[in-house]
């Protein structure tokens, strides 16, 4: 891995470790259907808005029938099921459960990829993931209280499932590097109007609007919205499914980080034991990606 590839990872952690804190805000203020439709349609809007100011116009009718399918499985698998259900399950159950089951993703994709035999993974791998799964859970487990809705942590399971697929899918599926910023900007808004016409049917639109909500929205919109994405398709594409979402595993603890320099929470000895093993865990994943790199030479 690369060193721009491996602060695109850090910084891709930080932003995705924070959309927790603000899902949180945004739910506990409004339909969660509702307003992740609209996160997607805004977003998505601006996206497009940007690549034809400064890159290069995107003309629907250029785009072929293998980028169409594309881009609504992936569109469909990340923003209506992954990122919807995950919004529905935050109304269920607390944000660090969701935390623990969304960094179970390098596993999934380890999983789904060797079943279908789309990638490889060293004995090197297996071990880091098992022990990278371990660290997230002894950072979030004593966070986990005894009354959690099996309904909400179903929801996650579903949809970690689905982004598994969807990062490998869109491994190969991306031909130039210049193809990711319209795509994830029209991928976007394929995700969001199924989410907005299901609220339409299913929801009341009753919003607290605040200052700190108007902040969250914004803030979730550019950042973990559009920012993050562009990077997660960057790494999937230059450095493998499986190693990319390893970096998933810091998910856990950088939320722990972040809620100590911002709420001043306590950091336990115990979450500093979990947020090594983690790192221990992207070592020794990045070592057997490497030894299977150089095994194809």
């Amino acid at each position: 891995m690369s060193l721009k590839s491996l602060l695109l990872g850090l910084f891709f952690v930080l932003l995705w470790s924070s959309a927790f804190t603000s899902a949180k805000i945004l739910v506990s203020n409004a339909p969660p259907l509702l307003i992740l439709g609209l996160r997607f349609l805004l977003t998505g809007t601006i996206g497009i808005i940007i690549n034809n100011l400064f890159f290069y116009k995107i003309k629907l009718s250029q785009l072929s029938f293998s980028n169409w399918k594309l881009i609504i499985i992936f569109g469909f698998c990340q923003n209506t099921v992954y990122l919807g259900l995950n919004f529905l399950a935050m109304t269920k159950i607390d944000a660090y459960l969701a935390v623990i089951i969304a960094s179970l993703l390098p596993v999934f994709v380890s999983i789904i990829a060797f079943l279908i035999k789309k990638e490889k993974i060293h004995f090197f791998s297996l071990v880091g993931i098992i022990i990278g799964f371990s660290g997230c859970w002894i950072i979030l487990f004593p966070k986990i209280t005894l009354d959690f809705n099996l309904f909400g942590i179903s929801l996650c399971l579903i949809a970690v499932i689905a982004l598994a697929s969807a990062t490998l899918i869109i491994k190969n599926g991306l031909s130039e590097k210049n193809q990711i910023f319209p795509f994830v900007s029209i991928q976007m808004i394929v995700g969001g109007i199924p989410l907005f016409l299901i609220s339409i049917i299913y929801e009341e639109w009753v919003i607290d609007i605040s200052n700190i909500f108007i902040i969250a929205f914004i803030y979730t919109c550019l950042f973990p919205g559009l920012i993050a994405t562009i990077i997660w398709f960057y790494l999937v594409k230059n450095i493998g499914a499986v190693m990319a979402s390893s970096f998933h595993f810091l998910n856990p603890p950088a939320g722990v980080i972040i809620a100590y320099l911002i709420l001043k929470e306590k950091i336990t000895n115990l979450e500093v034991f979990g947020i090594l093993l983690i790192t221990v865990a992207l070592i020794i994943i990045h070592h057997g990606n490497q030894k299977l790199s150089n095994s194809k030479i």
